[in-house]
Parts: structure tokens; sequence; C-alpha cells
């Protein structure tokens, strides 16, 4: 199951998929991009079935998920892929911007974890979850993006807490971390929500937006990010880092982190020995 899936890495993962002789179902916010996916998908003899979903929105997505459940059953792989970027600045965003950033990138994730994840889990199969985030979501990253980076350290951060909970199940979860990948993820503004079309969303000027097209048209192949992926998902990976050329960024993250650890009253120490005795913190593959 692959949201987002009718362009992009989310098009890449289902032709990997597709590759591998997975049956598919995939959505998508554009029916026309939906359909020209499907259509391409099937001519390879894919069995395929496709659903028009916009992740944010809770009522359609528990009516596509009840009848996929309802008709397919758990998937095995669950992709949680669909999101948006847009320039957005913590101290001169609108609440717009918060807002449709925080819909689509967690909530629509959220919905995918809550409507597939117990069913995956009942069903015993042992699948995986895989989450699109950032290299964005591992670092501090500069310019107008903090808005974007929070939605995408949020996917970082509940991939790491779902990798403990599912690893008694026997599941496996992997969190995409790229950085720039040719994708059309520069107009995301193409799906604005009905509501802020004529207004509301901070308007990206057109210097930034040829910069940005420019950046990610340089970046990976989604198909090189759908191969990683599955290099990950195939050695247990937790995190697909495919630009390894952020490490000194995320090191230095890390570094200020670390350096702000000051000795003081040591007040949760036996809370935390608790807390690991009930459920140790096992090195995340």
């Amino acid at each position: 199951f692959i949201t987002g899936a009718a362009s992009g890495i989310g098009f890449a993962l289902a032709k990997e998929c597709a590759s591998r002789g997975m049956k598919l179902i995939i959505t998508d916010i554009e029916q026309q991009a939906l359909n020209n996916a499907e259509e391409q998908l099937a001519t390879g003899g894919v069995e395929v079935t496709s659903f028009l979903l916009d992740v944010a929105n809770r009522s359609a997505y528990e009516e596509t998920a009840d009848k996929i459940i309802k008709d397919f059953g758990a998937p095995y792989i669950l992709f949680n892929n669909a999101g948006v970027a847009w320039a957005g600045a913590a101290s001169t965003a609108t609440i717009d911007d918060w807002q449709w950033l925080v819909n689509v990138n967690i909530m629509g994730l959220g919905h995918g974890l809550c409507l597939f994840v117990p069913h995956m889990i009942a069903s015993g199969e042992k699948g995986y979850v895989v989450n699109t985030g950032s290299i964005t979501g591992l670092m501090t990253p500069p310019g107008n993006s903090s808005i974007y980076s929070m939605t995408k350290h949020a996917v970082v951060a509940v991939s790491e807490t779902l990798a403990h909970e599912l690893r008694p199940h026997g599941m496996h979860v992997t969190v995409i971390c790229p950085g720039s990948v040719a994708t059309n993820i520069a107009h995301s503004d193409r799906n604005k929500p009905d509501n802020v079309k004529n207004g509301g969303l901070t308007e990206t000027n057109s210097l930034e937006r040829e910069y940005t097209e420019k950046f990610v048209a340089e970046g990976l192949s989604p198909s090189e990010i759908a191969n990683r992926t599955f290099i990950a998902m195939d050695e247990r990976r937790l995190y697909m880092i495919s630009h390894p050329e952020y490490k000194p960024e995320i090191e230095t993250r890390h570094r200020q982190i670390e350096a702000a650890i000051q000795g003081g009253p040591d007040t949760d120490v036996e809370l935390l020995a608790i807390a690991k005795a009930v459920q140790p913190l096992q090195p995340l593959t």
C-alpha cells in the first residue's frame, strides 16, 4: 500500500515493488496522474488497484482503509510516502502554512499507521512499515524550511519509536531520509487545499521556486531512492540515508545537543532504570 504513488519517490517504490512480483494498492491526490501510474504498472502485467486519496482527510482515509482491509486484507508493506514541501520560516509563516504541512506530513502518516498497522500485527505476517522522511529530519537546515523540517523530524521520531514497538511482532521499520531527489515537490502547491487556494499560504517567490527546482532537478533519481530503500529493508536498517555529504551537519547538531548536557540533580535516574527494565532500548539496526 503506497500513498503519493502517482509520481516521484512513490511511483518509483511502486515500480520496485512490481519488479519483485508484488500486488499493489496505490493512492494519490491527483486523479489523472494516478490513472497514468496505474496504466503504466498494469501494462507490465502487475496486479494493481488505485484509490484517489487525500491522506490529510481522515474520513476519506478511513473509508479507503476499511474497503482495502475488507477486500484485500492487511498490507505486507505499508509505504507512508505522501508529503508536501513549502517555504515556511517559523518566524513569518501563517497558520495555514503550519496546518497544511502538519495535516499532510504528520497526520497523513498518523492516519496510515492507525488504520493499517493494527491489522498488519494481527495478520502475523511480520511485514514492513516504510515512512518517507527527509535529511532535514536529521539536521537543522538553514533557510525558510523550519516548518517542513519540523514535520520531517516528527516522521523520524515516530519511526524510531515505532521500530521498538513492532520489533516484538517481528515487523521492521525503515525511514527514508534523502537529500535532493528529482521530483516535482517544488510544485507541492498544485495540490493546495481548496480553502486556502486564494490566500492563507505564504507565497513562494519566483527566485526561490527557481532555486528549489534547480536543486531537486540535480538530485538523485527516484528510482535510485527506491532501490536503496529496498536494500535498507533487506538489511533490516532503520535509516535509509542516501546523501552521505550531509553527515557533518548531522554531527554538528548532535554535538550541540551533547554539549548542552550539564551536571546536576539526577532526578530521573530511578525512573529511567524502571523504564529500561520494562523495555530495554536495544540498538536500532
